[in-house]
Parts: C-alpha cells; structure tokens; sequence
C-alpha cells in the first residue's frame, strides 16, 4: 500500500516503478538523493546520485555515487558507438532514439487506454487512483489527455 500525508501526496511511492520516493519537506525526492543528503549534506546542481550496483532498490549509502550527468550517461551508455552522441551527429542514433520515443508513445496509449477503461466500468477518481497506485491529479490529467486524443484522433481509432 503506498504511504500519504493528510493532503493525499505520496509519502513513500516507487512512481513509475523505477525509483523509490519520499516527500520531505513538501519536496518528491527519489530516495537515493534523500539518503545522499542525509549523510553528506545538499547535492550541488547539476550532479546526480547514481546506483552503483544498478539496483535502483538498493538505497544503502555505500551503494551511492555522486557524479555528474555526463558521466552518467556516459557510464550508462549501453554500446561504444552511442557514447557522447547526439541526435544530431549520428543517423544510428537518431534512429534508435526515435524508436524509444515510439515505445514510449504506445505504453502511454496503453496506461491512457486502462485509465478510461477503469472510469468506464464505473470506478471513482480516487478508486482509480488506488487502483493503479497514481495520484487523482494523474488520472485526470490521462482522462482529459485520452478525450483529447480521441476527439482529435491523434492517437486512438474507434
């Protein structure tokens, strides 16, 4: 069951299942910059905390690295020919990034499509909202965002 204050917001949440969240000080923090602050005091802007083991669950201080962004993404670049490239200066690239954003595209037709479909079968708001583990602000946002799609059908035929 996921955590909330007395206003509704997460306390503890996992989003989009990625990352472990606690709200501090009316801020969302991933957790992994929580437990960095705690120890070692405010991340300078522009650095980020990173997950040595790749287990982004794994929260212990002696699992965390703080470097940044370019580093980053240069340690997590998944093959040679992507490192330091952009859209821009690599066909390949473009390509490959262009196919990630279409994947991205159809998962959010798809929690779009469940979200309308909850409503449909006559749950409430916030009955959805705890259903699909999100906030009621999210869920209006997809219903408001999946009527769109449909009256202009951009994205969903019927």
């Amino acid at each position: 069951m996921v955590k909330r204050n007395k206003k509704g917001q997460f306390i503890w949440t996992t989003g989009n299942g990625l990352y472990k969240r606690k709200l501090v000080n009316g801020k969302n923090l991933t957790y992994s910059r929580y437990v960095w602050e705690k120890h070692f005091g405010k991340i300078p802007k522009g650095m980020i905390i990173h997950h040595i083991d790749k287990n982004k669950m794994n929260n212990k201080i002696e699992n965390l690295a703080m470097m940044s962004y370019k580093a980053h993404n240069i340690l997590h670049s998944h093959s040679p020919w992507n490192k330091g490239l952009t859209v821009k200066d690599s066909k390949k690239w473009a390509i490959t990034h262009q196919k990630a954003q279409a994947n991205r595209l159809e998962k959010m037709k798809k929690r779009f499509k469940e979200t309308w479909e909850l409503q449909q079968a006559g749950l409430k708001l916030r009955e959805i909202a705890k259903e699909l583990n999100i906030s009621e602000r999210q869920v209006s946002t997809r219903l408001k965002r999946y009527k769109e799609e449909v009256k202009e059908r951009k994205m969903f035929k019927q």
